[in-house]
């Protein structure tokens, strides 16, 4: 669901909500900033492609890298989104965004260096793509695959790839100054 502002009607003319020459956000519209969108296609090109053909230290830390930048405003996105669908009011919002960038800097910490973090988080990447593979399996009219956990690398040097949630604390932090700039009625966001 996309939330769009339509101007009030007074009297025979239309009068907008938001200043002229300002753009209002729309719940998970931080998903479409250009880092994000260029971070998404390298994690999938890279656990796709670049994996299988040049596996190493590099390609380990670039999906690392991309996903942290693009985890924390999907969980921020996926929030909006939730809270728009029950009808509540969505701004982009400070400690929504804080909250996501320290649980994901918290989850993988624990991924990376602990067993328990690393196992839960493969069964739970395993469930995911058995759910991906058994729709396919359903159009295909093939057999549903089984359920099977995702291999995970366990390795503490990755914590190096959390300096990535500075960026996305950037693009979010930037949004929300900008929401607020619009709802304070300047003109340019």
């Amino acid at each position: 669901m996309i939330a769009i502002r339509l101007p009030r009607i007074e009297g025979r003319r239309a009068v907008s909500d938001t200043p002229a020459g300002s753009t209002p956000t729309v719940p998970g519209d931080v998903l479409l900033h250009p880092v994000v969108l260029a971070s998404i296609a390298v994690f999938i090109a890279n656990d796709h492609v670049l994996k299988g053909a040049a596996p190493g230290w590099l390609t380990g830390k670039l999906s690392d890298v991309a996903g942290l930048v693009f985890f924390p405003l999907l969980v921020v996105a996926g929030w909006e989104l939730l809270r728009s669908a029950f009808g509540r009011r969505v701004d982009p919002s400070a400690r929504s965004l804080i909250v996501a960038v320290v649980v994901t800097a918290l989850a993988f910490a624990s991924i990376k260096t602990t067993e328990i973090g690393a196992s839960a988080f493969a069964t739970g990447l395993g469930i995911g793509q058995w759910l991906v593979g058994s729709a396919w399996s359903f159009i295909a009219a093939v057999p549903a695959p089984s359920i099977q956990p995702a291999q995970i690398v366990r390795d503490p040097t990755d914590l190096v790839a959390l300096l990535a949630l500075v960026g996305a604390a950037a693009i979010g932090l930037a949004r929300v100054r900008r929401a607020e700039r619009v709802r304070a009625g300047r003109v340019n966001p």
